[in-house]
């Protein structure tokens, strides 16, 4: 059964939703703004089916990802919040409505806007770890709550490094660890074999261009055995060798490596 808990709108959702609502209060006629020109929220954002029982227009067959989707929420000044909570003359159709009544105003301004240049790594969502004991179990470590804590600051460092990757970087990168292969110096990745299995050997130029530039790839270099272009996964500064512990502990608890690198959800070593 779906346990109704409220959750904060993602940040591409709420982008989307400044973007829609023309910076004005959805109810038909007003000109609220919903941001003042220092830059605050002056708005409130709104659920049009309640996040949680009790509020208005609740439904309870609705999974709490779906209500918190663009689809469910509205920007309304606050006066005009408290008018829609009336369930009677508002329900669900008639705000429905009125959402989209007051966004296809602006349509023309937001499909300019969207289409403009913009940080995509800012929209990537990200948790970190506090003191990564499910690894520490899993791969039987031992460690006290002190030495996780050193674990987790090293590991949120990089977390903080992942963040500024482009999307398609990230996937990469997940491929590489997928793909690498422990040897004397480290875990190895065959640059050929991952321009295969992506089918783009110039994007792959680019994604280790700025994989290296962040620390996460070593310099490539040729190894005359296999007749290829190799590169090493980097350790961690103080030496350790944490991507492979993730490939290890994926391996171990059938999470997928995925969750971490593109999802960043590191809070899954917890």
């Amino acid at each position: 059964m779906n346990t109704a808990k409220r959750l904060t709108p993602k940040k591409d959702v709420v982008r989307e939703l400044y973007l829609k609502s023309g910076n004005q209060c959805a109810f038909p006629g007003c000109t609220h703004l919903m941001m003042n020109a220092e830059g605050e929220f002056i708005g409130e954002m709104c659920h049009i089916e309640a996040a949680e029982p009790g509020g208005e227009r609740f439904n309870p067959n609705m999974t709490n990802e779906e209500r918190r989707d663009f689809s469910n929420l509205v920007l309304l000044c606050h006066e005009h919040h408290v008018t829609t909570n009336n369930v009677d003359k508002y329900p669900v159709k008639v705000i429905q409505k009125m959402k989209r009544d007051h966004e296809s105003k602006f349509a023309d301004i937001v499909s300019k806007l969207q289409n403009s240049i913009s940080d995509i790594t800012q929209l990537q969502e990200h948790t970190y770890t506090k003191l990564c004991t499910k690894l520490d179990n899993c791969l039987g470590w031992g460690h006290n709550q002190q030495e996780l804590k050193e674990c987790s600051d090293e590991i949120n460092e990089w977390v903080d490094k992942l963040k500024k990757l482009p999307p398609d970087t990230l996937n990469v990168f997940c491929i590489m660890i997928a793909r690498s292969t422990p040897s004397s110096f480290g875990n190895t990745v065959i640059l050929h074999e991952i321009e295969k299995v992506t089918g783009n050997p110039e994007e792959v130029k680019e994604h280790y261009d700025l994989l290296l530039k962040y620390g996460f790839l070593s310099e490539a270099e040729h190894d005359y055995d296999l007749n290829a272009y190799v590169v090493l996964i980097q350790k961690f500064d103080s030496g350790w060798d944490f991507w492979s512990d993730l490939k290890d502990f994926c391996n171990s608890t059938g999470i997928a490596l995925e969750e971490f690198i593109l999802q960043l959800n590191f809070a899954r070593l917890d």
